[in-house]
């Protein structure tokens, strides 16, 4: 019998293995844009190790490709991949995109708000939250497209490879107006959004459209945003990239590092106050170090060594 034990549980750890090997490969490329081979890698790791993680991947990944066919097949999986997340994860997720007009996307917003409320206790406006949750997925939605031709486009040395982009920017570009359109309306009748009303997840949404707006939208904001921050009730990175914004369209030198620009095809954070005491700033307001961030959140490289 031991022995029985003991062989089932090296052929689990060897399907498991198997499993992980073709989620690295998938993983890998999906983030060169080849999503049908990824699919492929995919669908053999949830046939190796049936896990709710796998099942996400597909779900995530056959809504990448906007036919009907594949949206039926993301929302097969998904329902999978949900059965045990309590999370609102997915529903700023924006893979989605594709997903978000049609009827059954409510039903998964409905089931992941009631699993999380059951967890965390009542969202206060829960039309105010799914609003802002979708304008997440429409403003970050084309970004999986777009960030892929923006990579080739530094390795062209400034030319995009397809001009399949310029209808994609055209969206991004539409998604943007009317969420901004949708966004002012909601203010005006609700004010702006604090995590204790429609969780920090969510408010966050707010704070990412007009960062992403005009400058005379951002300067007329952004007082009600610094409000919410220093009451507790807005993410820390929303806040600094805001007012990090603001002072370099200002001529200014930014205070937490979070704007950068590009030199010599190469990104680097625009001028910074006192650099020296960077990490200090950005510490009093709950932020990791500048190098930490810019690491993982660009993979660049920035050391200057900080001072108390």
């Amino acid at each position: 019998m031991k022995k029985l034990i003991t062989l089932l549980v090296v052929l689990i750890s060897v399907q498991i293995t198997f499993a992980q090997d073709h989620l690295s490969k998938g993983d890998s490329l999906k983030s060169e844009g080849l999503l049908m081979p990824a699919l492929t890698e995919y669908a053999a790791a949830m046939t190796q190790n049936p896990t709710s993680e796998n099942s996400y991947r597909l779900a995530a990944t056959t809504a990448l490709l906007w036919t009907s066919q594949m949206r039926d097949t993301s929302f097969y999986f998904l329902n999978y991949a949900l059965q045990n997340d309590s999370t609102l994860d997915v529903l700023y997720d924006p893979d989605f995109l594709s997903l978000i007009e049609d009827p059954r996307w409510k039903h998964i917003e409905d089931l992941q708000f009631g699993k999380y409320e059951a967890k965390n206790g009542a969202i206060k406006n829960k039309p105010f939250a799914r609003a802002l949750f979708r304008m997440i997925i429409k403003d970050q939605g084309f970004m999986y497209a777009g960030n892929i031709e923006r990579r080739k486009y530094m390795q062209n040395g400034g030319y995009f490879s397809t001009p399949a982009i310029f209808p994609v920017l055209a969206m991004e570009e539409k998604n943007l107006k009317e969420n901004e359109s949708r966004l002012f309306e909601l203010l005006d009748e609700y004010g702006w959004p604090t995590a204790s009303l429609v969780t920090e997840f969510a408010a966050a949404g707010a704070a990412l459209i007009v960062n992403h707006s005009s400058y005379e939208v951002r300067k007329k904001y952004f007082p009600m945003l610094e409000e919410a921050f220093k009451n507790g009730e807005a993410q820390p990175l929303r806040y600094a990239k805001m007012r990090d914004r603001l002072l370099v369209e200002e001529g200014k030198e930014q205070l937490y590092g979070t704007q950068l620009k590009f030199e010599e095809n190469t990104r680097v954070p625009q001028p910074i106050e006192d650099p020296q005491h960077v990490d200090k700033r950005r510490t009093e307001i709950g932020l990791r170090p500048l190098n930490v961030y810019l690491k993982e959140r660009f993979d660049i490289d920035w050391h200057l060594t900080q001072e108390n």
